[in-house]
Order: structure tokens, then sequence, then C-alpha cells
């Protein structure tokens, strides 16, 4: 024990009188484990917001956990009092709180009365009073309500009289959920409530008024509802914090047991809560998590490279003490136990402080989050995980430094250690990106996925990193032939003991790497939410229908009226429609977009990997002439038409002044005689045009033995105040070239099962629009140039496959873009109508987008839906997952910066202390102290300039690698469109630029004092 002791107070006291160096790889070990401390730390304060605001995102209707039971009582088994103690006992266990208990007749005939009755325990904070006051506690001889809804007197009989004493709203949907109506709300949309109202009650009689009262076991006393059938609840509604993220997986499985007990008892309960959009919740904060163990895998990178660089610094001093012990009769359990201590004080020492620091920063950041410090603590570091985490890092730290002192010297020229686990690390590398990418799914099934996360980074790093070391002394023998005095000195030191000097360059390599990759990581996803939100919003603001209102974009506002908001600099019209492609429409589910030309020049995102450049893309989709829809113009009131014999019928369609289509009813043709067919046109058509005729067979060919068989004939047809010159059939119709005094002979072979139709020849029908498709359509059409059957309003348009792109902004899967004139003339030649435009684009002049969105939320836009590009980008700064990833990210990369300059120094310091006999061997030759500290200098130049070089290819390569392996955005899902890789040139040029000013002060100041001053005698080591 005593000669245990000796050798332990022995590495003790060398510790403390160490020149710093010992102090400098703690320090840097420290800093590793601090950064992935508080990463666990973050990660779980990230994720619980995340879940938090995903919670808030809810409907107001689910946002709560709900035990209901439903039907009219039956004696004391299901009265209030039994039914009130079963729920609040079964809702117990869950973290959300006390319940809220309400009652609800709805619309149901209570003493003669068609009512809404409803009761709440604790009132007033779930009503906006509008007028009079908040009722007191019910009682049936006297029931004090507040009425939210509707005219009409109330309940006034013997056993319940029902007093007005105000009037309000609810405050939110949250405390009834679905058991209201949408129009059963005051506080609803005032824009969209009235059109909900209208369409909702078009066939129903207006509903009776609705009440609600104080305290449910007064209410449900009266005798006079003992028979109405009724719903009790108990509402616990889930706000932000509620639950937090260790508390999910709880609250859904308290609420099924609940569900199980209360269904046991009686099948008229449920409970419902928002399993599903939690789950989802947490498996997304999940992802998130583990997408953050790139950035633990740079910390727990750099923690073992700067350990074995601890390592080096400390090997040759800490070989000579094992020397001296042994001159001294130490035995080789003693000089062992001498590796270790010193070891273990300096890795797991350096490990232990920095988690205890990183675990300290994550709680201060918790709290300035308003997370439970404790909570997060319990569910991060202070977990079984997190504490098995913490001692891992200390014992790896330690042992690697303990293996790597003990390891022998690599001779020159053959492979050691090093270079064969450097080999393997590039090929497990290999392998993983051989494996596939990692998508947001996999992440959060766990498995293989995370660990592929975390190895990556750490796997390609230290192979550059062994690269770099031996890169070193090919560049000292190099420059050791030629140049300046100080430069052939310093290379030749460094090509015959590479010793500190290479292991530094393979630290630098490492660290400058990984910091490039944490930068380029983080201004990736920086870029993809950026890219995202114009990948989804292609102009400043869209505006579309809202299928709650179901008003059309120009029937809220014509056109000029978007185009003259103020701070809008062009609105755009833009068809979008469902289609099918090919025959029998084989691929359903296609987006076709029809996009003006300054809309298509304007998208703020289009990428030219994806098939085509910008500009390529606007000249192959442009239309070849004039795609104006044309039509015979209609000058008076009536239409008319002088038509041949024949038994058809006729249909007109005429376009409108507005552009809309109406179709009038013309009548039959005479069988024997020419007829004249007429038909007042409505005031919107009077100068509008005549575009098409439908040809109707009458209906007795659809029956009986006739079913089946075409009508056939040839007959004509002459448009008065007017020509149909020009025109042409189709489906059946057949124009013979023949005319009669201005009539237009066809032959017509007509069945029920198309539409016949003669139409005004219109531009795209010799020149079908030129349309760029997505890979899948192209290869239905074959290829560039060929043909393509759309099938747009129930009819074949068809199209000219003029460019192929992967992805169109704007939409998902399989789409087509086209020019709109071209599109909507093709559309509306094949189905009149079909083309109406159905969103717009809005460019807005710059900083004036705010402005633009609060007029679109007034009306008469309000019944619309308004997207704005900002606010996307907003609510994606706003996301604490993808804020948290992106801050994770700066630190690590600040980190590795900050070890890397640290690393440099520590390196010089073990140059100075273990090269001191070959820099004495200098000054004895003549060397001044002034050439002396410009060795040192260019020594450590030359291995920043080689691990950096080293560190920003393998950056680089890190970057794209792992941005095509972890297939997530910063929010955790899927990115739509893909990532694509990011490197700030400015960022890394001003991050170079401190780098490098902070290596050259380090340098200047471990140097200056290295050597005694040029004016008096020379003096090697100094304070080194």
């Amino acid at each position: 024990m005593r000669s245990a002791w000796y050798v332990v107070s022995l590495a003790l006291h060398r510790l403390r009188r160490r020149d710093g160096g010992a102090l400098t790889a703690a320090l840097g070990i420290a800093a590793a484990s601090g950064v992935l401390a508080a990463i666990l730390v973050g990660g779980t304060v990230a994720k619980d917001r995340s879940v938090a605001q995903d919670v808030e995102r809810l409907p107001a209707s689910s946002r709560a956990v709900r035990a209901s039971w439903f039907g009219v009582p039956a004696g004391d088994a299901e009265g209030w009092p039994k039914l009130d103690r079963q729920a609040r006992a079964a809702l117990a266990p869950l973290p959300a709180g006390k319940p809220v208990s309400i009652a609800l007749f709805r619309e149901s005939t209570i003493g003669g009365v068609f009512v809404g009755l409803a009761a709440v325990d604790g009132l007033a904070p779930h009503v906006l009073l509008r007028t009079g006051r908040l009722p007191r506690a019910c009682r049936p001889s006297h029931c004090e309500v507040l009425r939210l809804r509707g005219t009409g007197r109330l309940p006034d009989v013997p056993g319940l009289e029902v007093v007005q004493v105000g009037t309000g709203s609810l405050r939110s949907r949250q405390l009834f959920g679905d058991f209201l109506s949408p129009t059963d709300n005051a506080l609803e949309d005032a824009e969209v409530a009235p059109a909900f109202a209208r369409a909702s009650r078009y066939h129903l009689p207006a509903p009776g008024p609705l009440v609600v009262a104080e305290g449910v076991a007064g209410l449900v006393s009266s005798p006079v509802v003992a028979s109405s059938y009724r719903s009790y609840s108990w509402v616990q509604p889930l706000s932000a914090g509620t639950p937090r993220l260790w508390e999910i997986d709880r609250l859904v499985g308290d609420a099924d047991r609940a569900r199980a007990g209360l269904q046991a008892s009686s099948s008229s309960w449920t409970v419902t809560a928002p399993s599903q959009e939690l789950g989802a919740a947490e498996r997304d904060a999940t992802v998130a998590g583990r997408r953050l163990l790139l950035v633990g895998g740079e910390a727990a990178a750099l923690l073992v490279a700067f350990a074995v660089l601890a390592a080096g610094a400390m090997r040759r001093d800490l070989a000579a003490a094992r020397r001296r012990l042994t001159w001294h009769g130490g035995q080789r359990w003693q000089r062992a136990l001498l590796t270790g201590t010193e070891s273990t004080a300096v890795g797991f020492g350096g490990a232990v402080v920095g988690w205890l620091v990183g675990s300290a920063g994550g709680a201060i950041a918790a709290a300035a989050a308003d997370a439970p410090v404790g909570a997060v603590l319990r569910e991060s570091v202070l977990s079984p995980t997190g504490i098995l985490l913490g001692l891992a890092v200390g014992v790896v730290a330690a042992v690697v430094i303990a293996v790597t002192v003990s390891l022998q010297a690599r001779r020159r020229g053959r492979v050691g250690p090093l270079d064969l686990a450097a080999v393997a690390a590039l090929v497990a590398a290999l392998a993983i990106l051989a494996s596939g990418s990692v998508d947001a799914g996999e992440l959060a099934a766990g498995g293989a996925a995370p660990v592929v996360v975390l190895l990556l980074p750490g796997l390609l790093a230290f192979a550059a990193a062994v690269g770099a070391s031996r890169l070193l002394p090919a560049v000292g023998r190099l420059l050791g032939r030629r140049g300046a005095e100080n430069v052939r000195l310093a290379g030749v030191s460094v090509a015959r003991a590479p010793g500190a000097a290479g292991i530094a360059a393979a630290f630098l390599a490492l660290a400058v790497g990984l910091a490039l990759l944490a930068e380029a990581y983080r201004s990736t996803l920086a870029t993809g939410e950026r890219d995202r939100a114009a990948y989804a919003v292609p102009a400043d603001i869209v505006v579309r229908e809202d299928l709650r209102t179901l008003v059309p974009v120009l029937r809220a506002a014509p056109l000029s009226r978007y185009a003259s908001i103020s701070g809008v600099d062009a609105a755009y019209p833009v068809l979008r429609s469902a289609a099918g492609a090919g025959p029998a429409s084989s691929i359903s589910g296609v987006t076709v977009l029809g996009v003006p030309g300054g809309a298509l020049r304007g998208m703020p995102l289009w990428r030219d990997d994806w098939g085509t450049s910008k500009r390529g893309l606007a000249a192959a989709v442009a239309p070849h002439g004039s795609t104006v829809f044309r039509g015979v113009v209609l000058p008076g009131a009536t239409l008319r038409l002088v038509v041949g014999p024949s038994l058809l019928s006729y249909r007109a369609t005429v376009e409108e002044r507005g552009g809309s289509f109406r179709v009038l009813e013309l009548g039959a043709a005479d069988r024997h005689r020419p007829t004249v067919l007429a038909a007042r046109l409505p005031t919107s058509a009077r100068g509008g045009r005549l575009v098409a005729l439908t040809l109707v067979p009458p209906r007795i060919i659809e029956r009986g033995s006739d079913a089946g068989v075409a009508l056939q004939g040839t007959t004509t047809v002459r448009l008065l105040d007017g020509s149909l010159s020009g025109w042409m059939g189709e489906n059946g119709v057949t124009i013979d070239g023949g005319s009669t005094r201005g009539a237009l002979a066809f032959d017509y072979a007509v069945t029920p099962q198309r539409a016949a139709r003669l139409r005004a020849r219109q531009p795209t029908d010799d020149a079908p629009p030129a349309v760029a498709v997505t890979p899948a359509l192209a290869e239905l059409a074959g290829g560039v140039g060929g043909r393509l059957a759309l099938r747009i309003g129930g009819e074949q348009v068809p199209v000219r496959v003029a460019a192929v792109v992967d992805r169109i902004p704007g939409t998902t899967g399989t789409a087509v873009l086209a020019d709109l004139g071209a599109l909507s003339t093709a559309v509306d030649a094949a189905s009149p109508g079909a083309a109406d435009v159905s969103e717009l684009w809005i460019d807005a002049a710059p900083g004036r987008e705010a402005e633009v969105a609060a007029t679109l939320a007034r009306p008469p836009f309000a019944a619309l839906e308004a997207t704005s590009r900002a606010a996307l980008e907003r609510d994606a700064k706003k996301d604490p997952l993808g804020h948290g990833t992106l801050l994770a990210l700066a630190a690590a990369a600040l980190a590795a910066l900050a070890l890397a300059a640290a690393g440099l120094v520590l390196a010089m310091r073990a140059d100075l202390r273990d090269d001191r006999g070959e820099l004495t061997d200098l000054e004895a030759q003549g060397a001044t102290p002034g050439l002396l500290r410009r060795i040192v200098a260019t020594r450590a130049a030359l291995v920043a300039l080689v691990g950096v070089a080293a560190g920003t290819l393998a950056g680089i390569a890190l970057a794209f690698l792992v941005t095509r392996v972890v297939s997530v955005t910063a929010r955790a899902d899927v990115p739509e469109p893909p990532l694509a890789t990011t490197i700030g040139p400015w960022t890394v040029v001003v991050a170079s630029a401190l780098f490098a000013l902070a290596a050259a002060g380090l340098v200047l100041l471990t140097t200056r004092r290295a050597f005694a001053d040029p004016r008096g005698p020379g003096r090697i080591g100094g304070e080194a």
C-alpha cells in the first residue's frame, strides 16, 4: 500500500508541478465533454418545447382528454353523483390536472320549448361576457343562464325556471369539443361563420337558442329534465407544457386504462384523447433528438482526438518518469499505476468537470426556456442513460490517454495500428454510405439508424486525421530542400521526428473538418427551411379558395382589386387542377399548374439540377403565337340558329363577358324541315362569345334494341347575326366542307356516351400546349417531344412534353407545368369552364409583405385562404427543434475551432519541451533566439497548414455525404425539396480569418518567453 501510495503521490505531485500541459489537456477534454452534456440537456429542452407547440397547434375541439357519458339516467346507479365519482377516479392518474364537468342537453324539447341547455362547473374562465353578468349557481327553482346563440323564449315551468342574465360566447371549442356545431359558437371567424352557416342550414331549420348555466348538479336535479337525453363530460384541457415530452406515454396509457375501466362498468362511457397527435409529436421530437447525434458524434470524436493529442504531448515526459522510476527499483505494476493515475486524472477528471459544467449550462438554458429544470435534468444527464454516458466519457478519455502514451513510436515507412484503424474507419464509412440514406422514419424507429448518424462523422474525420499525420512528414521533407533557413530547419525537424506535431496535425484536421461539417450542415438546414417555404409558396403570398367558405378567388374580388392593394407589385392568376394521365388515367393524382410567364420567371426557388434552368424552362413552355380563346361575338340579346332537319337537340355554350361560361338550351330540330332555334341571352352574356354547340341525341336511343346504336346523319347549322366559318367538329362530328348560304354542313354519328360538338377552332388545336412534366409522365409520353393526354374536367386535353423536371414548386408528386394562356385555352376548348382561376400568386414590394397580408385578412378577401412565404419562414424560425438544432451545430463549430487552437498550442508546448536538445544544439551552432522562435513558429504554421488543408477537404466531403445520408430537415421531417448542401462562403472565410488570427496570437504568446532576449545570453526552454 505504501508503494502504491508513493506512485500515486508522485503522479499527483508531477501534475501539480507540470508547466500547464496537463491542465491544457484537461481543459480541452472538459470542453468536448461539456458540449456533449449541453447537447443532451438542450436537446431535451428543445424536444419538450416542440411537443408544447404541437399541443398548441391541435384543434381546440380535440385539445383535451375527455370522459363522456351519454344517455338517460336509470336510477341511482346512473345518477350524477355516482357518475361524477367514477369519472374523477378514472381520470385522477392523468397528468392533465383536475377535470371540468359539463352537461349538455342539445336541441331538446324541455318544458315545451326547443332549446339547447348546458351547464358547467366553474363557468367564468370559459366564456366571454357580452352583456349582463355571469350567472349564479343553478337551482331548479331559479336557474340563471347566459345566452350563447339564437332568439326565442326559454323554459319556464314548475321545476325549471330558466332566467337569462346576460349574453356571451365560448372562449374556444376546447370545453365542449365536437358536441357543438361550428355555428354554435359566436367566436367563429366573422367572415367564415356566415358562409358556413348558409351552407350548413340550406336544408335545415334554424336551430333553437343555446344557453349555459353555472353548476351541473343543480341543473340535472330538475325533474323536468329527468327523462331527457343528455351528455355528461369531464374535460381535462391540454395546454402548452401539458403533457411534457416525458409524460406523453403515461398520459396515453392512463387514458386507455381509464377508457377500459369506465366501459367495463357501462357501454355509455367513452374516453377520448389526442393519442395519435401526441404520438406524432413525440415521434418528431425523437427524430430531431436522434438527428442531434450528428453533433454528439462530433463532440465524441473531438473528445477522443483531443485525448490522443493530450497523450501525445504527455508521452515523452511520462516515458522519462517511468524510466526514472525503473532506475529507483520501480516494478512494472508501479509504472503502469503511474501511467494510469496521470491518465485518469487528466482524462477522467477533465471529462467529469466538463460534464458537470455542460449540465449546469443546460440547466440555465432550461430555466431560460421556462422548462422544469429538475425534470429536464432527470430526463437527460441525470437519467440512467445520461449517467452511464457521462461515466463512459470519462472512462474513454482516460483509457485513450493511457493507451496512447503506452504505444511505441511507429518506425518510418512501416504501417502502424493507427493506419490500420484509419483504413477500417474508411471502410465502415463507405459501408454506411452504400446502405442508403437515413430518413425520419428510420430515425424514429431507432435500431441501427441512430448509430449510423453518430458514427459517420467520426469515422470519416478520423480517417482524414490519420491521413494528415502521415502527410506532415512528406511536406516537411519537401520544404527541407529549399527556402529560407527557418523553413528548411522546421521542415527537416518535422520530417525526422513528427512526434507531437504529427498528432497535432491529425487533431487539427479532425477539428477543422468537424467544424466545417457543423457549419455546412447548419447552413444547409437553414437554407433548406427557406427553400421549403419558397417551394410550398412560389410567390410572396398565395391566395386560394378556402374549403370552409367555398368562395372562388375571383368571385371574392376581381383581379384588378388584388392588383390595386397597397404594396402589391403584381397579382398573377394561376390555374391549379387535378388530372389523370395516360390510357384510362393510368396515372392519377397529377397536379396541373397553369402559370403566367411573369410568375414563372419570378419563382423564388428553382434549382438547375432539377432538369433545366429557369430560363430554359420559361423558353420551353412559352406559347407559340397567340393563345387567346376564340369564339363568335354575340352582339344582340338573343341567340338564334337555323338548323337543318334531324332528330338532334342543341345546346349552346357561351362565354360571358367576365370570362365564365354558361350553357343555354336551344331546343330540338324538326325532323322534316329547317328550324329556327333561339334562346334569350342573360345580361352577363350579351356581348359575349358563342364557343360551342353540343349535339344531343334523342333519349330513345338509350332504350331497348337501339341501346348503343349511334344516331347518324347529315345536317346544317347557320348562326344568325354571325358566322361559324372555320369551326370544327369532334366526338363523332365531321365538317364536310360544304356550305349553303353561310350554313355549316356536317356529318354526325352521335351516342350518349360522348359529347358531340361543333366548336370554334382554337390555337391549341394545331399546337398543343408545351408543358414541363415530372419523370413519370415523361416516360409515359416517350420523352421530350412526345404527346400526353391529360384528363381535366372529365375531358381529354392533349399536351406536348417540352421539358422534363424532377419537381415543380407548389406541387408534390407527379405534376405538369404550363403557360396559363395556352393551358386555359386547351382546357376550355375541351371542357368549357374547367379552366377557372383557382388561386392567385401575389408579388409584394420589398418589405411590405406584412402590410399586404394584413389587407388580405380583411373583407372581402378574408373569406379566402392566404399563405405567406415570409410567415412560413418565421414559423420555421420559431420551431424549437429546428432552432435548437441550428444553435447546437453553430456551438459545435465554435467549440471545434476553439479546440483546434488549443491543440495547436498544446503541440507547440510539447515541441518546446521534447525538442529542447535539438534547439540547444542549434543555439550552440550560432542560432539566435529570433531564429529559434521563427523555427518553432514555422513548425507550428506547417502543422496548421497541413491540418487545416486536410480538415477543409474532409469537412467538404463530410458536408456532402452527411446531407445525403441524413435526409431530414431542421424540423426532423422529410425535406421537400431535398436538402442541397450549402457551405456559406463568407461564414467560412470569417471563421478561417478568426482562427488564423487566434492561432497566430497564441503562437506568438507561446514563443515570446520561450527563449532569451536577443540582447542577452541565450536560454533554451524558459517557461516552456
